[in-house]
């Protein structure tokens, strides 16, 4: 009885040399991009590039790694008319990680396109930018090319509505921008979007510091609200209110003093902010 099963014989397979993989990744069909081995030394910075904050705590973890397991994802390049040089369009960290580790050259693509896009896109869905830089980036998108929200909400995976959110960032007060560019993780995206909402630059900046001290989007919510309910100023600020607003104050600091409790450093500031604003309303 013949065997129920047989193992076929093996054919071997050979590749024409033409339609090797090793071609295709290198772009030789003439349908992939290119993939090179570029010198580190002969790429250029991308001026459209959207992040503009690079943490050196970051980026010596991110050489670590690279260090230790190899660079995952090539950085992607576009060409500049001379030879062995390249336009960085995406990849900045992976490319000054090389240069953190002494390395001579770094994989990298060549592709095509308006690189302000490609690196846009390219840093959305690796690492988030902060609120800041990815608001400039949508802004100068717009105003370059003549773009609507909804194409650029296109390009990040977002709604039109989303992006004027991410936009309206840009309305509050440079100083308070710079401060949370210091430290972007101590403050959410969404409590900057509330406070872009508010028009007094004075009431923003008290709550930026609030908002240090461990103020939510909840509690800044429910501040607003407040406000809106408040009289206005030209019928609430009698001097019998002011009395009794001093008096409050002035109880609640000495109450402060007496008990001694040690402040948070968003506290201080919170502080130091109001002392500013008192020495503002005496003249001093």
């Amino acid at each position: 009885m013949p065997p129920k099963f047989q193992r076929a014989a093996r054919t071997p397979v050979t590749v024409p040399a033409e339609t090797a993989e090793t071609d295709k990744l290198f772009g030789l069909s003439g349908t992939l991009p290119r993939l090179i081995e570029a010198d580190v030394a002969g790429i250029i910075p991308n001026p459209d590039q959207p992040r503009t904050v690079f943490e050196d705590a970051a980026l010596r973890s991110l050489a670590d790694s690279i260090g230790k397991i190899g660079l995952q994802q090539p950085i992607l390049v576009k060409t500049t008319g001379i030879h062995g040089c390249y336009q960085l369009v995406a990849g900045e960290r992976r490319w000054r990680a090389h240069q953190l580790l002494g390395r001579a050259t770094i994989p990298a693509i060549i592709t095509e396109g308006r690189s302000e896009e490609i690196a846009l896109i390219e840093n959305v869905q690796r690492v988030d930018l902060d609120a800041v830089d990815l608001a400039r980036t949508l802004r100068r998108l717009m105003d370059t090319h003549g773009y609507r929200m909804a194409e650029v909400g296109a390009m990040i995976g977002c709604a039109e509505a989303e992006v004027s959110r991410r936009l309206s960032v840009l309305r509050l007060p440079d100083d308070v921008l710079d401060a949370y560019r210091q430290d972007p993780e101590r403050v959410s995206r969404s409590v900057l979007v509330e406070l872009a909402t508010l028009d007094d630059e004075e009431r923003i900046r008290d709550l930026w510091a609030q908002a240090l001290a461990g103020l939510t989007v909840r509690d800044l919510r429910a501040e607003k609200k407040r406000l809106q309910a408040a009289p206005s100023r030209a019928t609430a600020w009698t001097p019998q209110a002011i009395d009794k607003s001093l008096s409050k104050m002035a109880s609640d600091l000495t109450r402060l003093h007496e008990e001694g409790p040690s402040l948070a450093d968003g506290q201080r500031e919170h502080l130091r902010v109001l002392r500013a604003r008192i020495d503002a309303l005496l003249g001093e």
